[in-house]
């Protein structure tokens, strides 16, 4: 595996953190790999860490060292009537059990091991027992929002709606990985605009292997769920004349819609020129990445855009949706923006970044720079930042 570029950091004095994300390793996706870039980079300043998630399959260890950093699984589940309506008798009998189990578990571990700080990334499981657990006992509780927290709540209940807003309503910062996103959250949680943030994620940035020469290939990344529009991208594709009939479009990625994606590009006529290359690791993704021409993100949502950094970060052009976050990411960046949901306008955008791409070749190369500014360093400077109570720092300096 190729070593990112790494920058240098002062060290903390000894400050006790918790990582609590609802996914971690070895699972894969946005929230997986920002939490574990955080916690790898807090550690390799001297920070005291440990990841706390939730132990989902079950088959997964409970504790285990993931990249050198400390992971602790607990099984946070939570009594919910729609495990009765959907026929789930045993897990919602199961919940009465595994509730007050973790909650006194994670009570009596937080009075042991008395984290200063509580980073809880994504407001999901893990919210109540913390929320819980902050009326007893005092530590730095930082929220970071990542997308679907924020704009799952529509599909929701008010038992999630009220979670939401309490956690947000007790935190000492909240922060969300994207000015749009933060700016659901304000509507929602109107409370905590004097103490939010916008913290955009960061990623590795790696050294580019050389190549010969990028193939006729439009590449999409992501998982295959509706919000991410690949459906869209299909029959844009479909109706792209002036790209070459040789230019094949390639899928990376797995997800419920698959099946039903498949079938659409065998009815548009497609299946020879489309490919769908399944789930791929972060390394064989950014090969296919610098492979290609032109990475197109077709999102019908998308709360911050991380295959569009991704792709700035291999000096690629991207072709993109005014969806979520994405403005931001590729707001300086050779990036055409187009509106969600539209077919005729996307494949108007593929074509003419693909006659640019012919007139200059190095189109999309200053994008490396630019996806430079959202290194994992940056983010982690950020975050970092939050963990200390300014207000008690300048009234121990006065003391």
């Amino acid at each position: 595996m190729r070593e990112p570029l790494k920058s240098s950091k002062g060290s903390p004095d000894n400050l006790k953190v918790w990582v609590v994300a609802s996914s971690y390793l070895p699972k894969t996706g946005g929230l997986e790999r920002v939490s574990s870039g955080l916690a790898k980079e807090l550690q390799r300043r001297g920070y005291s860490v440990k990841v706390l998630t939730q132990r989902h399959p079950r088959t997964l260890p409970e504790n285990e060292a993931i990249e050198g950093v400390s992971v602790q699984r607990l099984v946070f589940l939570i009594p919910r009537l729609h495990y009765l309506r959907n026929g789930r008798l045993l897990l919602f009998f199961a919940s009465f059990i595994w509730f007050p189990l973790t909650l006194v578990r994670l009570l009596w571990q937080i009075a042991n091991e008395q984290p200063q700080v509580v980073n809880l990334h994504f407001v999901g499981a893990p919210a109540i027992f913390l929320l819980l657990i902050r009326n007893i006992l005092r530590f730095r509780f930082v929220v970071s929002l990542h997308g679907d927290d924020v704009e799952g709540l529509a599909r929701g209940n008010r038992f999630d709606r009220w979670i939401f807003r309490a956690t947000l309503r007790q935190a000492d910062v909240v922060t969300a990985c994207s000015r749009y996103l933060l700016d659901q959250a304000e509507v929602i949680e109107p409370s905590i605009r004097r103490k939010a943030q916008v913290i955009h994620n960061g990623m590795e940035i790696f050294p580019l292997a050389p190549i010969d020469q990028a193939r006729d290939v439009i590449l999409a990344v992501g998982r295959m769920v509706y919000k991410k529009g690949f459906d869209v991208l299909l029959r844009a594709f479909a109706q792209c004349r002036n790209i070459g009939t040789a230019t094949r479009l390639t899928l990376i990625g797995d997800g419920p819609e698959r099946n039903r994606l498949e079938s659409l590009a065998r009815d548009l006529g497609l299946e020879h020129r489309v490919e769908f290359a399944g789930l791929q690791n972060q390394d064989q993704v950014r090969d296919a990445m610098q492979a290609s021409r032109l990475v197109v993100i077709p999102s019908r949502q998308e709360p911050f855009g991380m295959v569009a950094l991704e792709a700035m970060a291999v000096g690629k052009p991207v072709v993109a949706t005014r969806a979520g976050g994405l403005p931001e990411i590729l707001k300086e960046a050779d990036a055409l923006l187009v509106e969600p949901d539209q077919p005729h306008m996307l494949a108007m955008a593929i074509e003419n970044m693909w006659q640019r791409l012919n007139d200059n070749t190095a189109l999309g190369s200053r994008n490396r720079e630019i996806a430079s500014h959202f290194s994992v360093e940056r983010m982690v400077d950020q975050y970092a930042a939050t963990y200390i109570d300014r207000s008690q720092a300048q009234k121990g300096q006065s003391d």
